[in-house]
């Protein structure tokens, strides 16, 4: 890899660590540690979260969708959930949105895969 490249990657990750959004969860993920009960929830319904968004279920994703909304909001009614699951996804946000710029200077031809990737070329 390009060193200029390589010394850009290291500094972003230098930048990731020190961010709110990182500490944040991190402080959120220790939190989470401390009570293996309420972690074991939270895994639950993130692979939920994750399967249903990676299926292909037609009409029924909709009422899917409902009862994750419905789910979450019980699961969040604990403020360490609450944290947890509002912390983790602003990371995330902030990791998609980084790869989306990275990759908006590649020109990688993606047109194709449009109908099940999104891709906001703001």
């Amino acid at each position: 890899m390009n060193g200029k490249v390589e010394a850009c990657k290291e500094a972003l990750m230098d930048a990731i660590r020190e961010s709110e959004e990182y500490l944040q969860y991190e402080e959120s993920k220790a939190e989470v540690a401390g009570h293996p009960e309420l972690h074991h929830l939270i895994d639950d319904y993130r692979r939920d979260v994750y399967l249903l968004q990676n299926s292909s279920q037609g009409n029924d994703v909709s009422e899917e969708m409902q009862r994750m909304f419905a789910r979450r909001h019980e699961l969040c009614k604990n403020e360490i959930i609450h944290r947890y699951i509002t912390r983790e996804l602003s990371m995330c946000r902030m990791l998609q949105n980084i790869s989306m710029d990275v990759m908006s200077v590649t020109n990688l031809e993606l047109d194709a895969f449009e109908d099940v990737i999104s891709i906001d070329n703001d």
